[in-house]
């Protein structure tokens, strides 16, 4: 029956790993706020690479060689919400160096792949990328957003599609992406009416869930940290 409690080891899969983004001027804020976060229950922490104020890659790649298995590391373009001010050029440069240090999981746009796909194909084996869409204005129709899933996972096994929630209807668009094909699938709308579809995405099989540092959401809608690790351990212990 839905809703009855039943032992976690009954699940037909595991959930999704708890990542927390944190963001920061300077490497060593950047560092103890990741500290925070596995502190409180986090499985991977998101490094927004690009709100750095100064980027030393001999310097970050010592700050998070030791968590690169449990980091996922974004140089955000700034047409979707990113902070880089260098070129692109330049760009390109920093995410082939961060690939080296083998994270969990490179977060990539789609657009920077498809603008680049023989850079893309040239990073180091091994690396996986998390191929992502974003929309800060609005949630397209349905079809629209499986062109978007379709066309990125020609780059990547992991497809991250993220719009702005201006009504609830725009939710459902989003989770209807987990009913067509949900292999690898990181689904949510941002801003306060898409706070429902990050808690959703949860239990429909997204492979992450972004969280929080208390009180410092990165992006729209971002639920802290402890209450995300919370509702994990809560769907863990019970089939809906």
């Amino acid at each position: 029956m839905r809703g009855e409690a039943v032992p976690a080891r009954g699940r037909m899969a595991p959930l999704g790993a708890v990542c927390t983004t944190v963001a920061a001027k300077t490497l060593e804020e950047l560092t103890a706020k990741a500290a925070r976060a596995f502190s409180l229950g986090t499985d991977l922490v998101e490094f927004r690479i690009d709100l750095l104020a100064e980027i030393d890659m001999p310097r970050l790649a010592r700050a998070l060689g030791r968590l690169a298995r449990r980091s996922v590391l974004t140089v955000r373009r700034s047409d979707e919400g990113g902070g880089f001010t260098g070129g692109d050029r330049e760009r390109l440069a920093l995410i082939a160096d961060l690939a080296d240090l083998r994270p969990r999981f490179l977060d990539i746009e789609l657009a920077t792949v498809a603008e680049n796909p023989r850079w893309s194909r040239g990073l180091p084996g091994g690396t996986r990328k998390i191929i992502s869409w974003h929309d800060f204005s609005g949630t397209p129709a349905l079809s629209s957003l499986k062109a978007f899933r379709k066309r990125a996972r020609k780059f990547g096994e992991t497809v991250k599609i993220v719009t702005t929630a201006k009504a609830p209807d725009d939710v459902i668009s989003v989770l209807e992406l987990y009913r067509s094909d949900p292999r690898n699938l990181i689904a949510f709308c941002m801003g306060a009416n898409g706070v429902a579809s990050r808690v959703a995405s949860l239990q429909f099989g997204s492979p992450v869930v972004y969280a929080s540092l208390p009180n410092e959401p990165v992006a729209p809608g971002q639920l802290p940290v402890q209450v995300v690790v919370a509702l994990k351990r809560l769907a863990e212990r019970v089939a809906w």
